[in-house]
């Protein structure tokens, strides 16, 4: 799939639904997180210390996108 003229890698939740940048995950452990594509055009989580983000010392991804991988589609669901 592409968007805007470059590859971009298609996600999908343990239970089939098919992930995009900004859309809820929960983990197994109950944690939810925001999805945000990357340069390379992968999915993933924000890198940055949250209590940071919440102080104001530091803004979303300002730490970079930890990156989806096989592991933890295989936990996730999307939250609808």
């Amino acid at each position: 799939m592409k968007k805007n003229g470059k590859e971009v890698v298609r996600y999908f939740d343990k239970e089939g639904n098919e992930l995009f940048e900004e859309d809820s995950v929960r983990y197994e452990s109950g944690r939810v997180e925001k999805l945000y594509l990357t340069e390379k055009g992968e999915l993933g989580t924000d890198a940055t210390n949250p209590a940071w983000i919440e102080s104001g010392r530091a803004v979303e991804c300002e730490y970079g996108i930890y990156p989806l991988n096989y592991m933890d589609l295989q936990e996730i669901v999307k939250v609808q």
